[in-house]
């Protein structure tokens, strides 16, 4: 019979701990504002960098279509009457950043153009300078085709195709093709608190069995209520810091909108109508929200309670790696199967992956963002997922009742399995 006093008294201790530890506060406060650093900072080093400024001298043997890049984009193009040998002694005595070789028989399909450069380039440089010589070498093509306006026309249009999700009920949603990229990041996010909140746990057993604060502890409160109460205590404090960086993100991103924009368009104009230069964010309803937090605790339940297990096992945390390995490499698997299930989620494969209790955490909220998971995977899948929590932590008390009394010996596999048969 668990007292529920004594248990309450466990989770609040263990959360109001480390709630006003200084390292919480600290990664609390960083956390969003490393997150908000990393949206501006890339914007603002673009804008800073004089990449887009650099400009280009073009020997051109067609005379025809550099003219044209120059025309297209005189700020990084330019026209040079100097001979290839003459430009490359310029680039070697850093006079110039780079130039740009177009042969004549470019034209007639043959040959290939070269770009030579200090290595500064980069792979945007490049891969812009090598887009612009291919559309105005098409475009002249075709004029000596003598193609007209019209079938020009056809040809570079961009077809547009729209991505629409249709639910069991009918119902139909755009998609932006941002939908598994989101499921992506919760999986990331769930991998990240697993490895995070499981090694506090960890340390806490640890460090009280170290100090023998527990054998204090033990005299008055059961092990199992012991080791239930340190779980669900940091469990609250990893769901609160998530609420605290999720509110704090969205307000600071709200924020960061206006300086974003103006990093990116300079202040220019705004887009004329119908142009389609925003960028279109998924929607994520409140269901993909909900199955986030749930799976979040549930996983953080189950690998806490093997995480607390190894604590107690130990006294120093260089001895953990052996008995932290099954642990690690149950958290890292479902990491390799993310691609094929973001590619496939209603497939064989990735519904019985997503519905091994290990796996879970990670891979059914990567299914939730791209399609609407039937319920009976997601409440057959939370129902395990309860049940193996339920197990692991009876054995993990079991552990836990021996291990934290034991000093001076490192556990092994077949010691652990001892303590669990040990009435």
């Amino acid at each position: 019979m668990i007292h529920k006093e004594k248990l309450l008294l466990i989770v609040q201790r263990e959360f109001w701990v480390r709630f006003k530890s200084k390292i919480f506060i600290v990664t609390t406060v960083l956390a969003p504002i490393i997150m908000i650093a990393l949206v501006i900072l890339p914007a603002l080093i673009h804008t800073l960098s004089g990449d887009t400024t650099r400009q280009f001298p073009i020997y051109d043997e067609t005379g025809v279509v550099g003219e044209k890049m120059v025309q297209g984009d005189s700020s990084s193009y330019r026209l040079s009457e100097s001979d290839p040998t003459r430009l490359r002694t310029q680039l070697q005595n850093g006079e110039i950043h780079g130039f740009i070789v177009i042969p004549h028989e470019l034209l007639d399909g043959l040959g290939s153009s070269a770009f030579y450069h200090d290595g500064s380039a980069g792979m945007s440089v490049s891969s812009r300078i090598r887009s612009d010589i291919r559309q105005h070498v098409q475009q002249i093509r075709l004029e000596r085709l003598e193609i007209s306006e019209e079938m020009k026309a056809v040809m570079n249009e961009e077809i547009s195709v729209d991505n629409f999700i249709i639910s069991d009920d009918g119902a139909e949603a755009a998609d932006s093709g941002y939908s598994a990229l989101v499921g992506f990041i919760m999986g990331f996010i769930i991998y990240g608190a697993m490895f995070g909140y499981g090694a506090i746990i960890m340390r806490s057993v640890m460090e009280e069995k170290t100090t023998r604060v527990v054998e204090i502890i033990a005299s008055s409160v059961r092990p199992f209520e012991l080791l239930m109460g340190k779980v669900i205590g940091v469990a609250m404090l990893g769901l609160t810091q998530f609420i605290i960086w999720a509110v704090a993100g969205a307000l600071l991103l709200f924020a960061a909108g206006p300086v974003l924009t103006i990093l990116a368009g300079g202040g220019a104009e705004p887009a004329a109508a119908g142009a389609e230069t925003a960028v279109t964010m998924p929607v994520i309803g409140p269901v993909v929200w909900v199955g986030f937090v749930l799976f979040f605790l549930l996983g953080f339940l189950i690998y806490s309670s093997l995480f607390a297990a190894v604590g107690s096992a130990i006294e120093q945390e260089s001895d953990s790696q052996q008995l932290q390995m099954p642990i690690i490499m149950l958290i890292i698997v479902p990491l390799l199967f993310l691609m094929t299930v973001s590619d496939n989620p209603a497939s064989t494969l990735s519904v019985s992956l997503s519905m091994i209790p290990f796996f879970a955490p990670i891979l059914m909220p990567v299914r939730m963002s791209v399609i609407s998971v039937p319920f009976w995977q997601l409440g057959g899948t939370i129902l395990l997922m309860v049940l193996t929590f339920v197990v692991l932590m009876w054995l993990s008390s079991r552990i836990y009742r021996i291990g934290i009394l034991m000093y001076g010996k490192k556990a092994s596999f077949a010691e652990l399995y001892r303590w669990v048969r040990q009435d």
